[in-house]
């Protein structure tokens, strides 16, 4: 995107479509259910990225080195899915929203293990999410090298109570960083969700 939220207009959208401009309203009823829609598919596309990692590791404190991480590397190679995220007018907490839902998540299951130290699951998932979402803004911009993001990470281990050692070998911890999302992003790209079978509970 060229252009910020605030200054797009309905002939530019439809013509960077190949929509005649009557058609927009087939689709949706004003610019910004357009752009609800794609704020929405920037989240989800983030949270089917990082789901496959997070269900692969079981151990609570490793997962999230690896969402934090993977989170944040994104940032750094794909400019254009920072930009979406920070520069073009989108709410500016899209990003930390998605993240605390699934931090509540697996802040709360490592709580519950003795893996994290945390007193207030929904204040740790909220501080975690915020944090993250910093230092992505930073990254984007350029406020914060690369070579911080392990740093980070541990950093923030330590705060949910991981023992310094294992917070450090957690962060630096080989990873293989995720390849480049799709861009332009597509809701028929996403992959299908399988549901349960009738009666039975996800």
């Amino acid at each position: 995107m060229d252009h910020t939220v605030a200054s797009l207009g309905l002939r530019q959208i439809t013509r960077h479509a190949g929509l005649v401009h009557a058609s927009f309203y087939t689709h949706y009823p004003d610019i910004a259910a357009l752009i609800s829609d794609l704020g929405e598919l920037l989240g989800v596309t983030h949270a089917t990225a990082i789901a496959a990692l997070g269900a692969a590791i079981e151990d609570p404190a490793a997962r999230f080195a690896q969402i934090t991480r993977q989170t944040l590397w994104m940032m750094v190679q794909q400019p254009g899915f920072g930009r979406l995220f920070f520069d073009v007018g989108l709410p500016t907490d899209r990003l930390s929203a998605e993240l605390r839902l699934s931090l509540t998540l697996d802040i709360g299951a490592g709580a519950a293990s003795g893996r994290f130290q945390v007193a207030d699951v929904d204040l740790a998932a909220s501080m975690a999410a915020g944090a993250i979402a910093g230092l992505a803004l930073d990254l984007h911009r350029g406020g914060l090298p690369p070579a911080k993001i392990d740093a980070a990470t541990a950093a923030l281990l330590r705060h949910l109570g991981v023992d310094a050692a294992e917070a450090e070998g957690l962060a630096h911890a080989p990873i293989d960083i995720l390849p480049p999302l799709e861009m332009p992003m597509r809701w028929l790209s996403l992959p299908p969700v399988s549901s349960p079978p009738l009666g039975v509970r996800p």
